[in-house]
């Protein structure tokens, strides 16, 4: 039975501008050299550095293969951009550090996400974003 309220369709709709308006953002703060991929890895790291992140982790969260990640990391490492670092008791396992130059780089890029995010968030009480983020939050329970 079709649905008389499209919900998933404005979603993905949404998705797809919002994704296309933060790419364009970040692409707007990095320079040439750094693919928005890799901008989104050095901003991945940053939000974690409480803890150490590994190759493995980066394919978990961007569901990619570990040979994509692995040459996406020598062309970061190329760059000045991370640094693979042993960890100790197990020289096989290094973890990614961020370089001077990204961390540079990452405040660019927060900067940016920040800017699309608070686009969205415009002539929104805080009750209404309260209560969206609720409905979206049961929205991914139901569908998960």
């Amino acid at each position: 039975m079709k649905s008389q309220f499209p919900i998933g369709l404005h979603i993905n709709k949404l998705s797809r501008i919002i994704s296309r308006k933060v790419d364009a953002a970040v692409l707007n703060v990095i320079d040439d050299n750094i693919t928005v991929s890799q901008a989104y890895v050095i901003d991945f790291i940053t939000d974690n550095k409480d803890k150490d992140i590994f190759q493995k982790d980066l394919e978990l969260e961007f569901d990619l293969k570990r040979s994509s990640v692995s040459l996406m990391l020598n062309n970061m490492e190329k760059h000045d951009l991370i640094k693979r670092v042993p960890v100790a008791g197990d020289a096989r396992l290094k973890k990614l550090v961020l370089t001077e130059k990204a961390v540079e780089i990452s405040r660019k890029i927060s900067s940016a996400i920040d800017s699309v995010e608070g686009k969205l968030l415009e002539n929104m009480e805080q009750d209404e974003i309260n209560s969206l983020l609720n409905m979206l939050g049961k929205i991914r329970s139901n569908i998960e």
